[in-house]
């Protein structure tokens, strides 16, 4: 019964809530109550059962509000990959001498590109990027990851994870192909649904992100209060740095919820169109904790980022590890 309650409450919410956040200025009077998470008893759970080498089927997942959402849909296939060799299109003209200093790697632990490839000769592409959460975890939006909008005309042919640099296209930048990506079942796949907008995705080869420091994300238990989002951070590969170059800097978050956390840019950059699924960073205690997932950015048009709308890491915490726990088995991805 509680699981009903919940999911016929959850549809309420997603309609009432699901406006195109770039188009809308933020609505706040919701972000309280906009979570959509049901999972059986943390302390009698058991992850479903293996058939052999048979990865999980929907109907195993579905309880635990995970859904598959790898692209190459069933029509697809793809027979070459010419985009695992990094032959990069920079999708705007930005030079760099007009930009201003990349910011620093190191005070972004775990942040990564990604992209999404949109034609069979990788020349098309949607822009994101991820956050390494775990050895060969990576969290980021699900619209990223899978985005049915638009699916039906451009289809999703692969997702890549690509090695930060402070210059996406610089030597020495290596492509890695995704094992696989699960998104939360309760989003509504499509850029104009951001509760529940969260995906987390595997790669089974991480050596090319060795350098890549694991993220401490905000758990329930951490309680962090208000005040402790005085100084916040983004950074990312998005259309203000050309989606070639890495640009960012402070951000005042103006909403906190349980849900949903609101962003307006302070600094010279603020989160921009090719920065979904990027982390939204506050200092606590020994260093940088991730406590949202871009998910919308108002103002698209504004060149240097304007709001930005995040997925709260905090009320997601309990989906991604029963998805890491479901979805990694034995050392093997099987989802």
């Amino acid at each position: 019964m509680r699981t009903f309650i919940l999911a016929i409450l959850s549809l309420i919410i997603g309609a009432g809530v699901g406006i195109v956040a770039d188009r809308t200025p933020p609505m706040s009077g919701w972000i309280e109550k906009a979570v959509t998470d049901y999972f059986p008893d943390p302390d009698v759970f058991t992850p479903p059962l293996l058939n052999g080498f048979e990865p999980l089927s929907a109907a195993q997942l579905q309880p635990f509000s995970i859904e598959s959402c790898f692209p190459r849909p069933a029509p697809i296939e793809i027979t070459e990959r010419p985009w695992l060799v990094r032959d990069y299109n920079t999708g705007g003209l930005i030079s760099r001498d007009d930009l201003d200093a990349s910011p620093d790697l190191s005070a972004y632990p775990g942040l990564i590109k990604i992209e999404g490839i949109r034609s069979p000769a990788g020349s098309e592409r949607e822009h994101c990027a991820a956050t390494r959460i775990d050895e060969h975890w990576f969290l980021t939006a699900a619209h990223c990851i899978i985005d049915l909008d638009i699916s039906t005309a451009k289809p999703t042919y692969d997702v890549i994870a690509i090695t930060p640099s402070d210059d996406a296209a610089s030597d020495g930048t290596q492509v890695v192909g995704l094992s696989g990506a699960l998104c939360h079942g309760a989003y509504g796949m499509n850029r104009g649904q951001y509760p529940n907008d969260i995906a987390l995705f595997y790669l089974q080869d991480v050596s090319a992100f060795s350098e890549v420091a694991i993220a401490e994300i905000e758990t329930p238990s951490l309680g962090l209060r208000t005040t402790d989002f005085s100084y916040a951070y983004i950074s990312g590969w998005g259309k203000n740095g050309g989606t070639r170059y890495l640009q960012g800097g402070p951000v005042h978050i103006s909403e906190v919820g349980e849900a949903i956390l609101i962003s307006e840019r302070i600094g010279a950059r603020g989160p921009n169109q090719g920065d979904s699924g990027a982390p939204l960073y506050v200092d606590f205690g020994a260093g940088p904790i991730v406590v949202g997932v871009l998910s919308q950015v108002t103002q698209d048009a504004l060149e240097l980022g304007d709001t930005g709308i995040y997925v709260r890491a905090k009320t997601m915490y309990d989906w991604i590890e029963r998805t890491k726990s479901v979805c990694e088995q034995d050392g093997r991805y099987v989802c």
